[in-house]
């Protein structure tokens, strides 16, 4: 089912016209529940992960305050990484180097880091593929032994939309999104995201505490206008009390480290 934003509530070029030459693509992905397969882009399914290739785990320090047992069956691995977002170029236009790849993955550790890229918040890991050169894939993934289940996100099918982002608080979308600008900033004072090079990172992916809330249900798709609260928080992960965790890459190379900062 498509999902459509309705129309934004302010002319925000007509009052900032300065904005058009900052305009970029975001893609809302619009994750509800359902059944994702290695073959199809999700937020919390299966990977379409080679057999031959070691599953990841995290090699960092944890905080275990919150730590309780892994909720869901599986072969038990210390530290092993979960899935977070799979995404295929086909539904996720404008995703970096598409003369490369076609398939983009991204894991985390579900824990608490102290020294994390992003403090106290779980911990990136991503690989760029072409789907075609995946083999035989794993029958299951492993699962971590504990984790804290704020970041444990129910396995959810995408409805990707394109939509276009200004860096302006009222015009960047709220959910789970591709691309976009960076968010906006309240817990701690702006900085540059840079890579080791030099070069300016860009927003990849965005983790949040909900798809939409109170104060953003103008971003709610005219297709379930009618539903209240029924599809305000369907990936169920909480970002420290409430906040937006953002993954960035380096346009330089896809081998760069990912940084991470939250909103």
């Amino acid at each position: 089912m498509t999902r459509t934003t309705p129309p934004r509530p302010h002319d925000l070029l007509g009052l900032f016209p300065q904005l058009d030459a900052q305009a970029r693509t975001a893609i809302r992905l619009h994750p509800r529940l359902g059944e994702p397969t290695v073959d199809t882009s999700s937020i919390g399914g299966p990977l379409r992960w080679p057999a031959d290739e070691p599953w990841p785990v995290c090699g960092l320090e944890h905080e275990d305050l919150c730590d309780e047992p892994f909720p869901d069956p599986g072969e038990r691995v210390p530290e092993a990484l979960i899935p977070v977002a799979q995404l295929y170029y086909r539904d996720v236009p404008g995703l970096p180097w598409p003369d490369r790849f076609d398939l983009l993955q991204v894991l985390w550790c579900p824990r608490d880091h102290p020294e994390g890229e992003a403090p106290y918040n779980p911990e990136f890991l991503v690989r760029w593929r072409t789907a075609r050169s995946v083999g035989a894939t794993i029958e299951s993934a492993p699962v971590p032994l504990v984790c804290n289940e704020n970041y444990v996100p129910t396995r959810c099918v995408l409805h990707p939309e394109a939509i276009t982002e200004y860096p302006h608080r009222d015009a960047q979308a709220p959910g789970w999104k591709a691309l976009g600008h960076g968010g906006v900033w309240g817990i701690i004072d702006p900085f540059p995201v840079a890579c080791d090079c030099g070069e300016l990172q860009l927003p990849l992916l965005t983790a949040v505490s909900g798809e939409f809330d109170g104060g953003t249900g103008s971003w709610q798709p005219v297709e379930e206008a009618d539903t209240g609260w029924e599809f305000a928080d369907p990936v169920d992960v909480l970002i420290g009390r409430g906040y937006t965790l953002q993954l960035y890459y380096c346009p330089a190379a896809e081998d760069h480290p990912n940084r991470a900062v939250m909103f």
